[in-house]
């Protein structure tokens, strides 16, 4: 079968996100021609027929293939769909395989797929009943269009006819049923794991179709996490699920009080949910509901790592048996009763995995590449770390803590000595805590005291907010000191106590290594999590009380606490009496959505240093006139006051806060403006008001905070000017004033800012445009490396002063200029040009072809450029050219001097009339695409192409002989008349409206031409390239 059709018509050789199914000749030249390219775009892989025909694969094997593999499938309905079968029997598969299906309703409404004796289908069917389609069949295709018309669907009327606002949303509901599954971190040595791994791979597998469970057991630190996220990776490059999630349940949630379940779980559940369904809810009342919705997804795999109770696990995934079939869910436990508690009540097929020791070998190996980052241990040492092995007994988390504790004392003097003590201290440990428990013991007093402060205090938050805490106890004697904060962490990390998130600078630790330090904080009365506060005692430092059951205290219940440098309230908590009660030592304070409109009298917060106060919607202000004289916050470091949303205005003593760095003010929706004394708030370094709508001005004195880097002004949509001061901002590096619709222009100063690296502008319609003198620029923006210009006028003036240096990426968008200078051949760096909608643009300057770093080139809806520069042919490092909707008539003949081309896509030039034959030097292109590019006349050699899709092509006529050499071929329109005999072997469609014949080749030895003309299937002595239609 060949359908031109049908969204499907040949070889499925890769994995497919999307499945495009429609009828060809309505849409596809036009709304699914832009919505494929805006999936591809948007980084999914759809499965088009243009895209995927290739030689010699059965079409209906392929389209069995892409409907399988693909995650979501896509009907576009119009109002001749019906005409064709293979569109109808792809829609009964789409429906049967239970997989998302997105209804685009393309002129059509939900009603014309339910009645089809009559009504805008019924003809159609009439005509398939006249073909001798059976009963069964047509019933068929009636239950399916039904289905479908039951499915909450796109309209294109809903949209006005807007088709790029339809294209759009279709793609935003794509992102969200299509989750991505990435690999997750795993250990840097990978000993024992492929032996286990490959074994419980094929436990799964063995369940077949049913819903399965697998276990693994086994004491802490034996390796049960390490090997689950094995399993996880090794299914994520085979491709076996659409959707996979990997929750990893934190040490200290292991209560089993149903009262506090929703305190650990929420983000667990939100993952979930956002894992396999791509859903994003700020409630999770209805999670029962939104977790029945997965079992429309296919086969999913659920991971739950480090179960505690049942509890857990079903607050969790509540519906096991309500998965699809094929579904697999993995558990890890310490307690062998739980996973039977769990699989009982599940119901399911499941299977166990005790997860053992490592042998000798293997723990040999671990163990070595620990304390002497090699294989094999030194040959001095080979028997005494043999001895710490056998008493490390295979567990591999203590191999690796041991291992490169010991590693960091291969400085000292007997080395011997220190490892047989080693050896009989471990000897002496009756469990794996003990064995753990000896790496804490040999720490210094400073690394305890962290060590217990992050598996207390800091586990899961980022390293910078610790770093500020304790760079505030350097001189407290109370809490012991912090002289060397870096050196001590450095230590802990050397030591495999402690791991940093590259990601997210935060902290991560094994649950283990979690417990063992809780449990000193504990038993040492220094840090006390989540239980009764009156266990406290004066020596007490930490106090973590975020999903403690108690909502309601009593300032008293902190005055046993003197010395408390730590507190972390429950969200929305109240706090009763005199808080002159709490320690006055108090570094860290986080109540979240405090009741109070202001901050509660008596609180001593001189020594603060994090204050966060977000989501507090009743805060008013942070403190009134009774507070009488404050001072502010003498050290405070971070001020989080996000979401705070009846938060008017800050107080005059914030200018007081000299040592503050970071002020966090997002979506406080009611704030109208900062006080002049912020500037006096010298330390600043970050001003976060992103999503504050009602702030009108930005105080003159804003320009006194030379430590000021980042400004965040995204969303202020009634901000009117931004002060001439702020030229006086030596130190900033990002200012980004997008969607300040009532800022009308930025001040000359701005290019004082002689720090500024990335500078996003996006301005009211009514923008002025300025010309920037040398005595503004000059050298000052010497370190700008990204420069976003939206709807800024004649902004691109800037350019002429090429003062740019560092420049790497640049875009102007909605900009009125006509030209661009020549000067922006001076930007040496530049690596990235976008030109987006710049209507007035007619050309670029000839020195563009300087940029010889250059590697993307965009233009975009640029109405009036009608020619590119000759000099296009210098831009060597140039790998993708891409040109959309812009009037150009040709492309200079120095194209083919782009060796470095890859990518070379034009898109609605419909002027376009001929490329240069210099095009067949383009060695390295890889992709070609022309789609409503109406007047190519003839092509040059493409020798290397992959692919060459030409969409909507409707006067291309001549192939030349040299594109035999391209793989694959794939050409819409309806005039190409011949090609040379060496194009044979090529695999041709080209979509014509006529359902009726074949597209032959037919040769002529006289004159070495084949011809493609239309016949019939019988004709002899011809080959038959294409069929055509339904």
């Amino acid at each position: 079968m060949n359908n031109s059709e049908a969204s499907t018509s040949g070889a499925v050789t890769e994995y497919y996100d999307v499945f495009l199914n429609h009828r060809g000749p309505d849409v596809k030249a036009t709304f699914v021609a832009h919505l494929e390219d805006a999936l591809r775009c948007a980084g999914f892989r759809p499965f088009l027929d243009a895209r995927s025909l290739m030689k010699g694969n059965p079409a209906l094997k392929s389209i069995d293939q892409a409907l399988d593999m693909a995650k979501v499938h896509i009907a576009v309905v119009s109002r001749r769909y019906a005409e064709s079968k293979y569109c109808l029997n792809e829609l009964v598969a789409m429906i049967k395989s239970g997989k998302p299906v997105i209804p685009v309703f393309y002129d059509v409404e939900p009603d014309d797929l339910r009645w089809m004796k009559k009504g805008l289908f019924a003809e159609a069917f009439l005509k398939h009943k006249s073909k001798g389609r059976t009963q069964k069949k047509l019933q068929e295709w009636t239950d399916a269009l039904g289905a479908l018309a039951g499915i909450t669907a796109f309209r294109l009327a809903d949209y006005k006819r807007d088709e790029a606002k339809l294209k759009r949303e279709v793609v935003n509901e794509v992102a969200r049923l299509t989750p991505s599954n990435e690999p997750i971190e795993t250990e840097p040595y990978r000993v024992g794991l492929t032996g286990p791994a490959t074994r419980c791979i094929e436990m799964l597998d063995n369940m077949g179709d049913r819903i399965g469970l697998l276990g693994l057991v086994g004491m802490g630190g034996v390796g049960k996490t390490t090997l689950a996220r094995e399993i996880y990776n090794q299914f994520v490059a085979m491709k076996k699920f659409r959707c996979m999630t990997f929750l990893d349940i934190d040490g200290d949630s292991s209560t089993s009080n149903m009262e506090v379940r929703p305190a650990w779980s929420r983000n667990l559940r939100k993952q979930l949910l956002w894992d396999l369904l791509r859903v994003q809810t700020s409630s999770l009342n209805d999670y029962s509901s939104w977790f029945g919705k997965i079992s429309t997804l296919g086969p999913v795999l659920i991971v739950v790592d480090d179960v505690h109770n049942r509890g857990q696990f079903e607050a969790l995934v509540p519906f096991v048996s309500e998965l699809h079939p094929g579904s697999r869910i993995i558990v890890t436990s310490r307690d062998l009763s739980i996973f039977n508690n769990v699989a009982g009540r599940a119901g399911l097929d499941h299977y166990l995995y005790h997860v053992s020791t490592l042998d000798s070998e293997e723990s040999n190996m671990l163990f070595n590449w620990h304390a002497f980052h090699a294989e094999v241990a030194l040959d001095d040492y080979k028997v005494v770390a043999k001895n710490v092995v056998e008493a490390c007994g295979g567990l591999p988390l203590a191999l690796k803590v041991i291992g490169s504790s010991l590693f960091d004392k291969r400085l000292d003097g007997d080395l011997v000595t220190i490892w047989l003590e080693a050896v009989y201290a471990l000897r002496q440990s009756q469990d794996v805590m003990g064995v753990l428990k000896w790496s804490y013991d040999g720490l210094t007093t400073l690394e305890k005291h962290m060590f217990l402060d992050i598996t207390c205090l800091f586990y899961n938050k980022r390293v910078d907010e610790a770093m500020a805490y304790w760079g505030s106890c350097k001189e407290c004697t109370s809490c012991g000191g912090m002289h060397v904060p870096h050196t001590s962490l450095r230590c802990l990390i050397d030591k495999n106590l402690v791991k940093v998130d590259d990601g997210g600078g935060a902290f991560r630790i094994h649950n283990l290594i979690i417990d063992m330090g809780q449990e000193i904080g504990k038993n040492m009365k220094r840090h006390f999590l989540n239980g009764s506060i009156v266990e406290g005692t004066d020596m007490t430092i930490g106090l973590k009380l975020v999903k403690c059951r108690k909502r309601k205290f009593d300032a008293m219940d902190f005055a046993h606490m003197p010395n408390l440098h730590f507190l972390e309230l429950p969200d929305g908590c109240l706090i009763d009496g005199n808080f002159k009660c709490i320690s006055r030592k108090l570094r860290w304070l986080t109540w979240r959505e405090m009741s109070f409109k202001h901050m509660p009298m008596g609180l001593d917060v001189s020594n603060l240093v994090l204050l966060d106060l977000s989501k507090s919607t009743r805060l008013a202000t942070l403190l009134t006139e009774s507070h009488g004289n404050f001072e502010g916050f003498p050290n405070l470091l971070q001020l989080d006051l996000q979401e705070c949303t009846s938060m008017t205005r800050l107080p005059n003593f914030i200018g007081q806060s000299s040592r503050l760095q970071k002020l966090n003010l997002r979506n406080c929706i009611s704030l109208k403006g900062l006080p002049e004394s912020i500037g006096q708030a010298s330390g600043l370094q970050l001003v976060d008001l992103w999503g504050c709508t009602k702030l009108k001005t930005l105080p003159e004195s804003i320009g006194q905070l030379q430590q000021l880097q980042t400004l965040t002004l995204v969303g202020c949509r009634s901000l009117t000017a931004i002060p001439d001061s702020i030229g006086a901002l030596s130190n900033l590096r990002r200012l980004d004033p997008v969607g300040c619709i009532s800022l009308v222009k930025l001040p000359p100063s701005i290019g004082l800012c002689s720090s500024l690296q990335v500078l996003w502008v996006s301005l009211g319609a009514s923008a002025e445009c300025h010309t920037y003198s040398d005595a503004h620029i000059g050298e000052a923006w010497s370190r700008l490396e990204v420069l976003y210009l939206y709807d800024c006028g004649g902004f691109g003036s800037l350019l002429a002063y090429g003062a740019f240096k560092s420049l790497n990426r640049l875009t102007l968008k909605g900009s009125t200029v006509t030209e661009l200078p020549e000067s922006i051949g001076l930007l040496m760096r530049l690596t990235s040009l976008q030109i987006d909608r710049c209507e007035r643009l007619q050309c670029l300057p000839n020195s563009i072809g300087d940029l010889k770093l250059l590697q993307y080139l965009w233009l975009r809806y640029c109405d009036n450029l009608k020619r590119l520069p000759k000099t296009l042919g210098g831009l060597t490092s140039l790998k993708y050219l891409w040109i959309d909707s812009c009037p150009i008539r040709k492309l200079p003949r120095s194209t083919g001097q782009l060796s470095g081309l890859q990518e070379l896509m034009m898109k609605g030039c419909k002027n376009l009339q001929k490329l240069p034959t210099s095009i067949r030097n383009l060695k390295g292109l890889r992709r070609f695409m022309l789609r409503d590019c109406g007047s190519v006349e003839a092509m040059g050699a493409l020798t290397t192409l992959q692919g060459l899709p030409m969409w909507g092509t409707t006067s291309v006529t001549e192939l030349p002989a040299s594109l035999g050499l391209v793989s694959t071929l794939v050409a819409y329109g309806d005039k190409l008349k011949s090609y040379e005999k060496e194009y044979t072997e090529i695999v041709v469609q080209v979509l014509e409206e006529d359902e009726s014949g074949f597209l032959i080749a037919y040769h002529d030895e006289s004159s070495g031409v084949t011809t493609l003309q239309r016949g019939i299937h019988e004709e002899q002595n011809s080959t038959a390239i294409l069929q055509v239609g339904a």
